[in-house]
């Protein structure tokens, strides 16, 4: 579901390229702590330890995972072009000589696995250090170049349809591409040219850096994920320091910004803003800021474009108290812009400030005005654990959401919209237990595990119902998990109208298990994909999510996000049907909601706004190919912030707000900016749950004009 975020300018698509994947940039974390010394290439090999992991990864995927694979020469294929497309996934290092002096390893990686030997992979490494080290001493000398900005160059940006060059002057003339692009960009931005040219050598000498620091446990969890990925995005083999960072986000509170972030490309990307975080509370970052590069206390700022989204997450967290600095590209600002930079104090986000909360909304209906509850619930958490231990009160979604209901049923709200928007999921308790507060009792979501007739159905064992008035759930792309399987509850038994987007379709269940003997202090992981959900109705929430009742009329569907964008996702499937009461929504109500909805949006200047820069959105996904005249790209920038702050501005004036510029509109936010959209979507949720109490109201008073039975 659209929210604010949306409806500032938008891109005209310029991205930066990285020079190497986010997989080989992402593994080194401690980089920014801290100069670590080149790996001598006699270092890189294998290991006892590393045959070890071999052995058992193949044991735990073959046995535990829940769509085992054959490790066939097929198979042994895919790692093959998997392995090389991480290694150079913009095809701008290897020739396709090299990729036929690599060429005879195909069809055998299967073989040397099932022998625990994965030496290749340090053998095909190696080549790419010395590729990379001969390139990088080229680009150095490419970016002294003056570049000739009027002339009608493109930059394909397409990475599908990348192949391998066939000889190294091809090589070269992408890189002259590259290298040109990276310079019009900050030219534009209005850095000097001395300036760029500095930047733009840091970057690669820092990359190329990164790779020749790379431990052989480093190039081994690399080409090990070439070989778990084919069972899905989830199943993923972590090195000991990998491992260790997993147990710390699994078992602390880690402190850090308090943010939510996910990746769009070789970009790490704020997803949602924590309330009561250092984020929300400096009012400087907003959701789809773009975080380039992030810098410990006064230290050096680390450019962290390609970069793993774990291991942006590592650098961002840290002790209570601490400072960290952002370079942002705000979702605003068109390319080219300078980034904008930063300081947070980072902190603890307490729980309390994650709680569900209650609000209202009225809505005019005739000469009257009609109140409805919202309970917006960010996540699904609890700290029983700690309670268990001694721990002090407890806090947890459903006592917090029971405790706001009854707050509810004793005011004149006509009904209830619970808002699951950017809601990422959380404790499958809690989901379980939610949903018991709107049902009598019976199954919420089903369990089916990895071997024959594993299945499992939890059930809400309460009769209590503590609501039973009519209500809306509010969701979007981001409401994964826990989220999903409310949802998808609340939509079989018929309780609820789901309403907004679909949702994100993760239906998986993983758990990690420890490769080495406990008492090694070099302990590896593999979690693996062992189980999957699916709704009582029998369907899974894998790859295809809940698909709301009424799909809201902001924009058109990004087909390329969620599970559903992930190679090699689970596919959506089906398992038998729980015992329970199923319930829906008249046909004739669904179409009678979505006709008032489209005529109430086609109206509403705000849902115009939306629509029109989710257009946008999908059209810059479209854009295959950059150009690299600097006037032809400074005009396809300027008529799309003319649009942009044009549409801003008519929805401006209908608000009775004066207009901005691009300059100003920073300084000018909206009414109560985030809250402002929100309201604009719990208004329309009100206005459906009005709807929907006044069809039933009707249908009870044709009822009643019937005659009486003899």
């Amino acid at each position: 579901m659209l929210k604010k975020n949306q409806i500032k300018a938008l891109s005209n698509g310029v991205r930066h390229i990285s020079l190497v994947s986010a997989a080989v940039l992402a593994m080194l974390p401690a980089l920014v702590h801290a100069d670590v010394q080149e790996v001598a290439e006699s270092e890189l090999k294998m290991t006892p330890d590393l045959a070890f992991d071999i052995h058992k990864t193949l044991y735990f995927l073959q046995f535990g995972h829940y769509a085992p694979k054959t490790l066939d020469d097929n198979y042994s294929a895919r790692i093959f072009e998997e392995y090389l497309e991480t290694l150079d996934p913009n095809k701008v290092f290897f020739t396709q000589q090299d990729i036929a002096e690599f060429e005879p390893y195909r069809y055998k990686l299967d073989d040397l696995l099932k022998r625990r030997d994965a030496q290749v992979a340090f053998d095909i490494f190696k080549v790419f250090r010395h590729k990379m080290e001969a390139r990088t001493q080229k680009i150095m000398q490419l970016i002294e170049q003056d570049f000739d900005y009027t002339q009608n160059d493109t930059l394909n940006i397409d990475r599908d349809s990348y192949t391998w060059a066939e000889n190294e002057k091809e090589i070269d003339q992408r890189w002259v591409k590259r290298i040109k692009n990276d310079t019009m960009q900050q030219l534009m931005a209005k850095t000097p040219i001395s300036e760029v040219r500095d930047n733009l050598k840091r970057r690669y000498q820092r990359q190329r850096d990164v790779i020749f620091q790379l431990k052989a446990d480093e190039v081994f969890e690399w080409y090990m994920n070439s070989f778990t990925r084919d069972h899905g995005p989830h199943t993923t083999y972590m090195s000991h320091v990998t491992a260790e960072n997993f147990e710390i986000g699994m078992s602390l509170q880690l402190t850090g910004i308090g943010a939510a972030l996910t990746t769009d490309e070789d970009y790490t990307v704020i997803n949602r803003i924590l309330k009561g975080g250092p984020a929300e509370k400096s009012g400087a970052i907003e959701a789809e800021d773009k975080i380039i590069a992030v810098g410990q206390e006064d230290g050096e700022m680390i450019n962290v474009i390609g970069w793993r989204l774990n291991d942006v997450v590592q650098m961002i967290r840290g002790d209570k108290g601490t400072k960290v600095r952002l370079d942002i590209l705000p979702s605003d600002m068109a390319p080219g812009s300078p980034p904008v930079r930063i300081e947070l104090v980072r902190d603890l986000v307490q729980l309390e400030d994650q709680a569900a909360k209650l609000s209202e909304v009225t809505i005019p209906d005739g000469n009257l005005e009609r109140k409805y509850a919202v309970i917006s619930i960010p996540s699904f958490y609890s700290n029983a654990d700690q309670v268990a231990r001694g721990g002090g009160k407890l806090v947890a979604t459903t006592s917090d959401v029971e405790h706001l209901l009854q707050q509810v049923k004793k005011s004149d709200a006509e009904g209830l919209i619970l808002d699951l928007r950017g809601n990422g999921g959380g404790y499958l308790n809690e989901a379980i237990s939610l949903t018991g507060l709107f049902i009598e009792r019976g199954p919420v979501v089903q369990v089916v595990g990895s071997q024959p007739g594993q299945r499992r159905v939890h059930r809400d064992t309460d009769s209590r119902i503590v609501y039973d008035g009519p209500m809306v759930v509010l969701i979007d792309r981001y409401s994964a998990s826990a989220s999903e399987i409310f949802a998808g509850a609340m939509q079989d038994y018929g309780r609820a109208l789901i309403v907004g987007e679909r949702s994100f379709g993760k239906g998986t269940v993983q758990y990690p298990r420890a490769l080495r003997d406990r008492s090694t202090d070099r302990k590896s992981k593999i979690k693996f994909t062992n189980a999957q959900f699916f709704r009582i109705s029998g369907s899974s929430t894998q790859h295809r999510g809940v698909i709301p009742d009424l799909l809201l009329n902001s924009g058109e569907e990004d087909p390329e996000f969620g599970e559903r964008s992930y190679d090699n996702a689970l596919p959506w499937s089906q398992t038998q049907a729980a015992d329970y009461q199923a319930g829906s929504f008249p046909t004739t109500l669904l179409e009678t909601l979505k006709s008032k909805h489209i005529m109430r949006t086609e109206r509403s200047p705000a849902f115009t706004l939306l629509r029109r820069n989710a257009a946008r959105i999908m059209e810059n996904k479209k854009i295959k190919q950059l150009s690299l005249n600097m006037a032809e790209r400074q005009e396809t920038r300027d008529q799309q912030e003319s649009q942009s702050l044009q549409d801003l501005n008519a929805y401006r004036a209908s608000l009775g707000l004066d207009a901005v510029t691009m300059e100003t509109r920073k300084d000018n936010p909206l009414p109560g900016d985030d809250e402002h959209w929100n309201t604009v979507i719990h208004t329309e949720a009100a206005q459906i749950l009005n709807d929907m109490n006044q069809y039933s109201k009707a249908v009870i008073t044709k009822a009643s004009d019937l005659p009486s039975s003899p």
